[in-house]
């Protein structure tokens, strides 16, 4: 047993090679995120907008806040584009406010961007945005679905430009509407964390076999 106990410092050596890879993936992306001089961040930063079985009449309100998770102040632009059916998205209204003020009113499809904005440094605001569904509208619009993208795009002095997104997506009763797509966020980390253990478990079985081994032609 003294002769095993030897090959734990051998033991820790491969563990702590193994996963240097997924500490200094970590320290890259935390150094990353500190040199992000214009960073610009939204919540909710997936989906805004996931209404089903919408009606004439009906509204969705939703907050979006808006932040600066930089290190320098920055102007910032909000745009919205098309990606679905345009009959649905062409009579949707959509009405934007900050606080009491309103910053736009008129349909989806007329709406190019908000004038520009300024956040410094650490600060954020939140914008309110809704989306009517006009009551004038008749059956010819059910069962049909619309789907845009809100783009935040923040720019400094230096004009260096990062963007943001939020998705959204309309049905008005359709019961063979389509899931909405996500971007992919996955990370290697993990699989590399896991990649790490079991190559250090498996150098701890084989060194075990061939320690007893060599025990067992020795006897």
């Amino acid at each position: 047993m003294n002769k095993l106990f030897r090959f734990i410092p051998l033991l820790l050596l491969i563990s702590g090679i193994s996963f240097i890879p997924v500490t200094n993936v970590l320290a890259d992306g935390e150094n990353d995120m500190d040199k992000n001089e214009i960073n610009i961040s939204i919540s909710p930063k997936d989906t805004l907008f996931d209404i089903s079985n919408m009606k004439p009449g009906d509204w969705a309100p939703r907050t979006i806040t808006v932040k600066n998770s930089g290190s320098k102040d920055f102007d910032y632009q909000m745009q919205l584009r098309n990606n679905g059916e345009e009959k649905l998205f062409n009579e949707l209204i959509l009405e934007i406010k900050d606080g009491q003020k309103e910053l736009y009113q008129g349909k989806l499809a007329t709406f190019k961007s908000l004038p520009t904005r300024n956040l410094t440094t650490g600060s954020e605001e939140n914008l309110d945005i809704t989306i009517r569904f006009p009551e004038h509208l008749g059956n010819e619009f059910q069962g049909l679905l619309t789907a845009f993208v809100f783009t935040f795009t923040a720019e400094g002095k230096d004009n260096i430009a990062v963007q943001a997104m939020a998705q959204g997506q309309i049905d008005s009763g359709s019961s063979t509407s389509i899931g909405k797509i996500l971007p992919d966020t996955a990370t290697n980390i993990f699989n590399l964390m896991l990649l790490g253990t079991v190559l250090v478990a498996g150098g701890i079985v084989m060194m075990i076999i061939t320690y007893y081994r060599r025990m067992k032609l020795a006897q």
